[in-house]
This record gives structure tokens, C-alpha cells and sequence, in this order.
């Protein structure tokens, strides 16, 4: 396995510093950045404006990329796409595109595997590692190559949990905002969470409050949210909401809330009152989204019956509430879906 870093995921003042190593002039950090994230390379002989010398001692020194995309499975209405990518380690992780219309999603991971083990999400069946921000970065990158597009939205809700690696996280989100990064707006990039208190309202301070934070909330009662979602032991809804509370009172950030509907489990009335008793308050937006099916699971998706009365409950509560249509569902690429389907010795 070649150890050596990847140029992915150094950020402006790491570029300057690798190239005062080599005796190069900081100005041309932004130009090897450019060729990364503005046109992202994934060969040498691609670089076409930095000295021949210099690129050859970077060779020496670092892997342009860290990451092998080994396949991409786009669905029957070409709405999604899903990109399987190899790590130097020999795991698999998954990211997805979504196409509608003019606005192209990206939906990044963040982990291989999770340790949170949300019992209807795929991704909690295992974990292997953290990844780093270069990896978190390349995922987009490596899609923006392949359709030779840029991407309008960003979205951390692929494998993993976000702010479980906090400091690659940050990182990965300043070079996605920097003029010398991506350039993508802070109001076009969403954060998922389940709901670790601790990082959150540090998450907000470090991003200026601008990137968007979705909290995974799937019931309104504590005792069944233990089982639910089984980090809710550790940090409680209780505690959940008085910190989202803080958030949206001392910060006047948006809150929105991820609400997987279950069948029976948390899709009743009573269920869709306490919703509205928490997010009333906080003024909080809530993105209903019909359970998508994962091998070894006995959750049902409820009917559209029952998905309409449960949204019509919360909207006569005033809140804003969407049902999120199924994108990628046929290929295994929908919300909680993603998992290291295989892998590679």
C-alpha cells in the first residue's frame, strides 16, 4: 500500500508551506488548489501551469489522489447515481448524485460504516474508520470529473456520522466555501446529525451559523428514540432540544429536523402531535422521509395514507413540513441505504 499523503484535502496554508519546501513562491499554492478543486486532476501531466521540477518532487512526495472509483450505478430515470470508491486501504465507501432539473446534489460520506446504529440505517452495520477531509473532499471531486460538472448542493448525509469526525469535517467544509477551494455557498451545503449536543452548537459558532444543520429526529418520545437511535442514551432528546433551543434563540439559526416514517413504530398520531410540540418552538422546518428498505430490517414504509395524515397533523401545527421523494431507492442509494456492500482483500 502506498503511504505516501494525498494533495487532496491541504488547504491554503498547507499548500504554501509544501511549496516553500520546494522552494517554490506561496502564490502558486492557489494555482496547485485550483487544479484540485476548481479542475479536479487526477493525473500529474494534467497540471499544465506549474514547473515540470516542482511537479516531480511533489510525485516524490505525495499521491495526487487517495481514492479509485470502482463503479457507478445510476438508476432506471437517471435521478441518481451511485459512486462506489475504493480507499488505499482496500474498504469501499459510497456517495451518491442527485439530479433534479437544474440542481445537481451531492451527497458525501464521512465515515466508513457508523457507530451510531440507527437500527433502520444500513450504514450502522459496521464501521471500519474515520475518513480524512481529503477523502471527504475527493468524493466530490471525483463525481464533478466524471460529469464534468460542478455540483450546485453538498450534502453530509452518506455514510457515517459528521460530527463524530468533527475536525476533518471542519476542514472539508472550509475548503468546500474558500475561493481558493470549491467556491459552493455556505447556504447551498447541509450538515446531518443525529444529534451529538456537544459538537453542535461548536459547529455553529465555527461555521458562522451559515452551513445548513439537519438533526435526525424520528420520534418525538425519548424512551423510543433509545431504541431508535441508540446514541439518544448518551445524549438525550431532552438535552437535544435544549441545546437546539439555545441555537435558535442565541444564534437565530434555522433548524431543521430528518424524520424517518416507520410503519407502526413512530408514524401514529399521537407521534405526530409530539413533533409539532418540539418543533413549534424552535420554529423548526421538518423533512419527512418514508422508510427506504435495507436487508435484515422488518421496517415497512407506511402508506401514503398514513404519511399524509402525519404531515397534515404537523402542518395544522404551523410548522413547514415536506415529504422528501425517494431518489436512488432502486440502487440501494437512498437515505439510509449506504453501507460497505463489500469488501476488497
Amino acid at each position: 500500500m502506498d503511504l505516501k499523503p494525498s494533495l487532496y484535502g491541504l488547504d491554503l496554508e498547507e499548500a504554501q508551506q509544501v511549496l516553500r519546501e520546494n522552494g517554490e513562491p506561496a502564490y502558486r499554492a492557489r494555482q496547485l488548489l485550483q487544479w484540485l478543486y476548481a479542475h479536479p486532476v487526477e493525473d500529474w501531466t494534467e497540471i499544465t501551469n506549474l514547473p515540470k521540477e516542482l511537479l516531480a518532487g511533489l510525485k516524490t512526495r505525495f499521491n495526487l489522489k487517495s481514492l479509485k472509483l470502482v463503479e457507478a450505478l445510476q438508476s432506471p430515470n437517471h435521478e441518481s447515481t451511485k459512486f462506489l470508491f475504493e480507499t488505499r486501504d482496500g474498504h469501499l465507501l459510497e456517495s451518491v448524485l442527485i439530479n433534479q432539473q437544474a440542481r445537481r446534489t451531492v451527497c458525501v460520506s464521512t465515515q466508513l460504516g457508523c457507530k451510531m446504529k440507527c437500527v433502520f440505517c444500513a450504514s450502522g452495520r459496521s464501521f471500519k474508520r474515520s475518513l480524512s477531509a481529503g477523502e471527504i473532499i475527493e468524493q466530490l471531486a471525483g463525481i464533478e470529473r466524471r460529469i464534468m460538472k460542478r455540483a450546485t448542493n453538498v450534502v453530509y448525509m452518506g455514510m457515517g456520522e459528521p460530527l463524530d469526525n468533527f475536525e476533518a469535517t471542519i476542514k472539508s467544509l472550509r475548503i468546500l466555501q474558500a475561493d481558493w477551494g470549491f467556491g459552493l455557498g455556505a447556504r447551498r451545503i447541509t450538515v446531518s446529525t443525529v444529534g451529538i449536543t456537544p459538537k453542535m452548537k461548536e459547529f455553529v459558532k465555527q461555521m458562522d451559523g451559515r452551513v445548513r444543520l439537519s438533526v435526525s429526529l424520528h420520534t418525538s418520545d425519548g424512551e423510543r428514540r433509545n431504541e431508535l437511535v441508540p446514541v439518544n442514551r448518551r445524549y438525550s432528546l431532552g438535552d437535544l432540544v435544549k441545546t437546539l433551543g439555545k441555537i435558535h434563540r442565541d444564534l437565530k439559526r434555522e433548524i431543521t429536523f430528518e424524520y424517518t416514517l416507520l410503519e407502526g413504530v413512530n408514524d401514529t398520531l399521537e407521534e405526530a402531535r409530539g413533533v409539532v410540540r418540539i418543533a413549534q418552538p424552535l420554529a423548526a422546518k421538518v423533512n419527512l422521509i418514508p422508510y427506504n428498505p435495507i436487508p435484515g430490517a422488518e421496517f415497512r414504509r407506511p402508506s401514503r395514507e398514513r404519511i399524509e395524515k402525519f404531515r397534515e397533523i404537523l402542518k395544522k401545527g404551523g410548522i413547514r413540513v415536506t415529504v422528501r421523494q425517494t431518489a436512488g431507492r432502486e440502487i440501494d442509494a437512498a437515505c439510509g441505504q449506504l453501507r460497505l456492500d463489500r469488501e476488497i482483500n
